[in-house]
């Protein structure tokens, strides 16, 4: 009888949790995953959340919001983004890579459904599209790790060829800024565990001299890697395709990252920096600096191509860094903040000297969804829903929403402090701290990371 009062009593705080703090469609806490410029008009930016996408056409000076349902994806997916130099705007999902042309309504190419795991563009304007999708004969779907490349914006995406092996994930795929033609790619593949029963990761690395019409296995064993393990290539010298950086996500199997770099094109590699927790954020700077961000640990500087680093000075908690053509840094910041990561108050941040941080972007300061023409998902679907998601984030809508406003609260008149009391189930402190970490904790352990039709893929949340 105890036990299932306290289960009562721990989800009516859930509830008074959810209806008290902001929280995504799909359960998890609101956060930044992404920010994409255009090349060459980097006024329009492309910002991934947890609760869909933003768009900006005035370099962050305001946002316009679109649902998960309009780009075509759902759950704790978070697509990759990229916008081609005519302004289309790539979103990798589910079924496929999808595209807007009109920020509105994003449609399939001709690349197909199979589940796109990661694009991007070369320094060419060449789009390349890795495509992890598992077969699933029951279904009539056909396996599909072919690696694509479109030459006309997007249009058509002519098959240029599938690294040799099976693979059941492609992790990651960059292209040298200095040479179109240097393609690395990063995954693995189930093999049986040959310490019994089950499968183990086998982790690939592939490295293409022709823009991905051929590839070159290249080998693993300077990688520390763990059957959890993901490698991911983070990075590539601006002006030498040889010289590239990689990321061994759990490499002790549990929490913590490393970060290698390799200057032979990926023949060897040398461990430069290890964390006891996600390097969720690593960028290489134009001037060839390297910075590595987490959320919980800080971020640090490294001038001489990682062989020594300094601390940071009061950074904010990173989830990404990129670097844009004025040499702005801008980083995925905590809007909110939870339990374990403080709150920097604002979801992106930018800096020019790295010890100066300019809040660019506050959950708090939204006002649209993205106007659109009736018919369209964004504005029978998203706009829709653009009054309760706005309360939920503690924004402002504009008035043409009509949506209705929340009664300030009634003036609390002060009283004696009770006494101290020993903590039940469902007590965790004074206030709607102690009821989020609460709520975030069950959260933690009823909600697990979902990928869809995937072998399994690892990344992590922001």
């Amino acid at each position: 009888m105890v036990r299932r009062l306290c289960l009562a009593l721990a989800l009516a705080c859930l509830a008074l949790v959810a209806a008290a703090r902001p929280a995504g469609a799909n359960g998890r806490p609101p956060g930044t995953s992404s920010i994409t410029f255009r090349h060459g008009h980097e006024s329009d930016i492309a910002v991934g959340l947890t609760f869909g996408l933003l768009i900006s056409h005035d370099a962050g000076n305001t946002w316009a919001w679109i649902c998960e349902s309009a780009v075509g994806y759902g759950g704790t997916y978070d697509p990759d983004y990229a916008f081609s130099a005519s302004g289309a705007l790539f979103a990798s999902t589910f079924d496929g890579l999808k595209v807007s042309r009109d920020s509105c309504t994003f449609g399939g190419t001709s690349s197909g459904t199979a589940f796109v795991a990661t694009q991007l563009f070369g320094p060419d304007n060449a789009l390349y599209v890795a495509a992890s999708q598992v077969a699933d004969p029951a279904h009539g779907i056909p396996g599909d790790f072919n690696i694509y490349r479109s030459t006309d914006d997007g249009k058509t995406f002519p098959t240029i060829g599938q690294p040799p092996g099976a693979v059941s994930w492609w992790q990651s795929l960059a292209v040298a800024p200095s040479d179109p033609e240097r393609l690395y790619l990063t995954g693995y593949r189930f093999v049986p565990d040959p310490s019994g029963p089950g499968t183990v990761k086998e982790q690939l690395v592939f490295r293409s001299d022709n823009g991905g019409t051929s590839w070159i296995a290249l080998p693993i064993t300077d990688f520390t890697v763990m059957p959890n393990s993901a490698i991911d290539i983070v990075g590539i010298a601006k002006d030498n395709p040889d010289h590239l950086y990689a990321r061994v996500e759990l490499d002790d199997n549990q929490v913590s990252d490393s970060i290698y770099r390799s200057t032979d094109k990926g023949a060897h590699w040398t461990k430069i920096n290890h964390k006891q927790t996600a390097i969720k954020a690593f960028l290489v700077r134009d001037n060839g600096d390297l910075i590595a961000g987490t959320q919980v640990l800080g971020a640090e500087i490294s001038r001489d191509d990682g062989d020594s680093w300094t601390a940071l000075v009061d950074p904010p908690h990173m989830n990404c860094l990129v670097e844009n053509a004025a040499h702005e840094i801008w980083a995925c910041t905590q809007n909110y903040g939870r339990p374990t990561v403080p709150s920097d108050d604002a979801g992106i941040m930018k800096t020019t000297d790295l010890v100066n941080w300019t809040k660019v972007l506050r959950y708090q300061d939204l006002k649209d969804a993205m106007p659109c023409a009736a018919g369209t998902i964004q504005q029978d679907t998203c706009a829709a829903l653009w009054c309760a998601t706005c309360a939920q984030l503690e924004c402002q809508p504009s008035a043409s929403y009509g949506c209705a406003q929340a009664d300030p609260p009634d003036p609390v008149e002060p009283v004696e402090a009770p006494p101290q009391r020993k903590a039940g189930c469902c007590d965790s402190g004074s206030g709607g701290a102690g009821a989020l970490a609460l709520g975030l904790a069950i959260g933690t352990l009823v909600l697990r990371p979902r990928r869809g039709r995937l072998a399994g893929a690892s990344r992590r949340e922001p």
